[in-house]
């Protein structure tokens, strides 16, 4: 993985991304992975799990305000929020920073990555222990959606891209029941990757999610340390579509909230939704798989 100070991440087949470790402060494996966490001259902090960068100080509040801002001013009245995985904890964070959330759990397999991700990327994550609505499971996601009987507002999946641990978060199986647990008005979003170097996994992803909700869709986000092309976020609601709410409406709800953002505005939240062709494609041909691309 390493070559002296340099550790190189897989991106995609023939694809290696290589970042320099000016200090490197943890490198083990722990339960489920291969952990490493490292200072970067250009990125700061940064955390690596089993050689794919998770989260750099430099960018996470790109993700992790997207993945939660989106969702949670979309549906305007979320009070119950579910994370799946994320266990760096920096969405939580910014999850917590709705007034209205009255409750978050969070099921993550690997309890060593929260431990050490509270000790070393305290910056992005240090209010959330001393939060009383925030609840850590530890555990399987899949298994905790197939089995709980707590039902949610949004559904969070912030997974790591399919791989032995996390590949059941991927499955038609898990999405039927996280829809179980969602309330009459609920909505998943789930991580899905960077769809021009992984094609088929998002198209893949996108087919199980349209096989389980009827309003599906994806948006994206340009993050600098995702290698490839801006990451999709899927959307998945039996209620609300991906373009709701209109922009007057989602410009209040962002006011009320009274949120401090680096990254999300009401304006990029709407634009996050305009795909470019191949991706409607991509999306089209998994909702209505009998019509294919568009002509």
């Amino acid at each position: 993985m390493s070559d002296g100070r340099w550790f190189d991440e897989r991106a995609a087949p023939g694809v290696r991304v290589l970042y320099e470790a000016g200090r490197v402060l943890h490198h083990m494996r722990t339960g489920s992975h291969e952990t490493l966490f490292m200072d970067n001259p250009q990125f700061g902090r940064m955390l690596m799990l089993d050689g794919v960068v998770q989260v750099t100080a430099a960018d996470e509040f790109i993700y992790h305000e997207m993945m939660s801002h989106v969702p949670l001013l979309a549906h305007g009245s979320a009070e119950h929020v579910l994370i799946v995985g994320g266990g760096d904890c920096g969405l939580a964070e910014e999850v917590l920073k709705h007034r209205s959330v009255k409750r978050l759990v969070q099921v993550e397999i690997d309890p060593q990555i929260v431990s050490l991700s509270r000790e070393h990327l305290g910056s992005m994550n240090a209010p959330v222990f001393q939060d009383p609505r925030f609840i850590l499971e530890t555990g399987d996601g899949a298994e905790y959606v197939a089995t709980t009987e707590h039902r949610f507002d949004v559904i969070l999946i912030d997974s790591t891209d399919p791989g032995a641990a996390s590949l059941p978060l991927f499955t038609e199986t898990f999405y039927r029941y996280a829809r179980a647990c969602l309330k009459p008005r609920g909505l998943l979003v789930a991580q899905l990757g960077v769809p021009f170097l992984h094609p088929m996994q998002f198209s893949a992803s996108m087919k199980r999610l349209a096989a389980t909700f009827p309003e599906v869709s994806c948006y994206l986000v340009p993050v600098p340390t995702y290698f490839g092309g801006p990451i999709a976020l899927g959307w998945a609601s039996t209620v609300l579509a991906p373009g709701e709410p209109g922009a007057e409406q989602l410009a209040e709800r962002y006011a009320a909230a009274q949120l401090t953002t680096r990254y999300y505005t009401p304006e990029v939240h709407r634009a996050a939704f305009a795909l470019p062709r191949y991706l409607q494609d991509e999306v089209a041909a998994a909702i209505r798989p009998d019509k294919g691309p568009a002509a």
